[in-house]
């Protein structure tokens, strides 16, 4: 997949840009900024971002989901010595109102020289199922094409009654790609359980989750043709969508709805916005809350 930008003008040509990940996410990442901005990206070795928290409960999390993905890049950049770096974080949890599992990616741009931080996301429907639990690889193995399995990793842990038992680090384990471990963990879990059932999950880190790196990739473009556009008012580089603006009028009565009418155009280091008003003029009555309520 190539994109046909000749970087020219790009304010990174050249530059190493670190990605504070030990999760692969570079990979994600690598080719948009190399054939955007001529740019490299690395991520630096040894780096222990789980220290901000992991998906498994094992070391909570504090720091909301920006914060997270600062501080990653932060760490990237220190350790790479470099002024540039990314970081990204992923939360999952069920959209506000309607009970649908929803994964949101973030992806962080910053540029400590500069001054600035760009960051793109993107929310996007889970398909995974939710935990199942099994007694044993027979059992375990009836749910592992709705998980995906092995590109979609799994994490396997004891079960308490239905709950996964946060305080059980001896057997949780995680990225389990093959049966020959998944018959070694689901054995050792479900033998540590109080019901004798192993609880058998998704593993959501980058590198053992392919929903998650297809996400990724879409925002490495977006963010490394941000950082292409540079802001007309003083130059620097990410200008581009900030915030949406809802109210786009109901064909039927014309009054506002809730969907998008316009996208605000902003620069991340200084106050120059510009607002670009969607081609598309009136919402459908269905999406109405007069029409349709």
């Amino acid at each position: 997949m190539s994109h046909h930008h000749e970087p020219v003008h790009s304010p990174y040509r050249a530059q190493r840009i670190a990605f504070g990940t030990m999760h692969g996410k570079q990979r994600q990442v690598a080719e948009p900024f190399a054939s955007v901005l001529a740019a490299t990206v690395i991520a630096p070795d040894g780096l222990d971002t789980d220290e901000f928290g992991t998906f498994t409960g094992d070391v909570r999390r504090v720091k909301t989901p920006a914060e997270a993905a600062r501080a990653k890049a932060e760490l990237g950049a220190a350790a790479l010595g470099v002024p540039t770096a990314l970081g990204s974080e992923a939360s999952y949890g069920d959209l506000a109102g309607v009970l649908v599992p929803v994964h949101e990616e973030l992806l962080i741009f910053v540029d400590l020289d500069r001054g600035i931080e760009v960051i793109e996301g993107e929310r996007t429907i889970t398909r995974l199922p939710p935990p199942r639990r099994a007694r044993n690889l027979a059992e375990a193995e009836a749910h592992l094409s709705g998980f995906g399995f092995p590109a979609q990793a799994l994490v396997v842990r004891p079960a308490i009654g239905h709950e996964a038992h946060p305080a059980h680090p001896v057997h949780l384990y995680k990225g389990i790609a093959d049966r020959a471990e998944l018959a070694h963990a689901v054995h050792r879990a479900a033998a540590a359980s109080e019901d004798g059932h192993a609880l058998l999950e998704a593993d959501l880190r980058a590198h053992h989750n392919p929903t998650r790196q297809v996400v990724l990739r879409r925002l490495g473009l977006r963010l490394a043709l941000r950082l292409r556009t540079t802001c007309p008012a003083c130059g620097s580089p990410g200008y581009g969508r900030t915030v949406t603006v809802p109210g786009l009028p109901c064909r039927a009565c014309n009054r506002d709805t809730d969907l998008v009418r316009a996208d605000v155009h902003g620069c991340p280091s200084c106050p120059h916005t510009h607002v670009e008003t969607r081609p598309v003029t009136a919402a459908e009555p269905v999406f109405c809350n007069s029409c349709n309520p």
